[in-house]
């Protein structure tokens, strides 16, 4: 059986508040050290301001990386701002995709193994009406972390790919503008999300989809005719407001 692997210094973005920072948490209280980035300190829809972070990536060499900012908004898609829109993609896309590719290039040059973990969203498997653009960013997400995960993979370099379902944090009142959600039995809390997480990381597993209900769930949606699908996927999100 392999070993499980062991990191020295780990880089998690978007780690001020919610998952992110309990994940940053955990991982101090394991005795690796924590690179911690949010919103307040690096706007990563700005490529300028992400040099900085990708010039602290080429010094201190984190051999763990968690792609974990991300951001997302309900509505039609043509009524919600264009240029919010745009923002998805940037942080959710463009941003994961050159601190990936930077860390696997700085961790190539250094010699040294490492795992990114990029987090994205069981919403990544369907195309999702009123949720678009962060779905399908998701979807971008899902992909490239496959494939680059096996492009590196026997370079001692893993790229994981974490989908979990609804977690107990903020992220669906942002997403909503700051309207209230309805509670949702199928919310898992953040202290498990993390333990899922460490699981995917200790196990290496290229795509985890957690918790077992929204595994069902997705697999069961296969099933759906797309029509079908779209009608539930559209008032599993009308459901949610109070």
């Amino acid at each position: 059986m392999p070993s499980k692997p062991s990191f020295n210094l780990a880089l998690v973005t978007g780690s001020t508040s919610g998952l992110g920072k309990a994940l940053a948490d955990f991982l101090e209280e394991k005795g690796i050290q924590v690179i911690r980035t949010g919103s307040k300190d690096i706007n990563l829809a700005d490529p300028s301001m992400r040099k900085k972070l990708l010039e602290e990536i080429t010094e201190k060499k984190p051999d763990l990386i968690i792609n974990n900012a991300g951001l997302g908004f309900y509505g039609l898609s043509v009524d919600l701002p264009i240029a919010d829109q745009l923002t998805v993609v940037e942080v959710n896309c463009n941003a994961l995709l050159e601190i990936s590719l930077h860390a696997a290039k700085t961790l190539l040059e250094a010699g040294k193994g490492g795992t990114i973990l990029n987090i994205s969203s069981a919403g990544a498997f369907f195309a999702f009406p009123t949720f678009n653009a962060y779905c399908a960013s998701k979807a971008f997400v899902n992909h490239f972390s496959l494939a680059l995960d096996l492009e590196l993979k026997e370079k001692g370099i893993r790229i994981l790919c974490a989908c979990p379902g609804q977690i107990a944090t903020n992220f669906r009142t942002r997403a909503a503008k700051g309207f209230p959600q309805k509670t949702d039995k199928r919310t898992i809390s953040i202290e498990k999300a993390v333990q899922y997480l460490w699981r995917q990381i200790q196990v290496q597993k290229p795509l985890y989809i957690f918790d077992w209900k929204t595994r069902l769930m997705v697999w069961l949606t296969r099933l759906f005719p797309r029509a079908l699908l779209n009608k539930a996927l559209l008032k599993s999100l009308k459901d949610r407001y109070k």
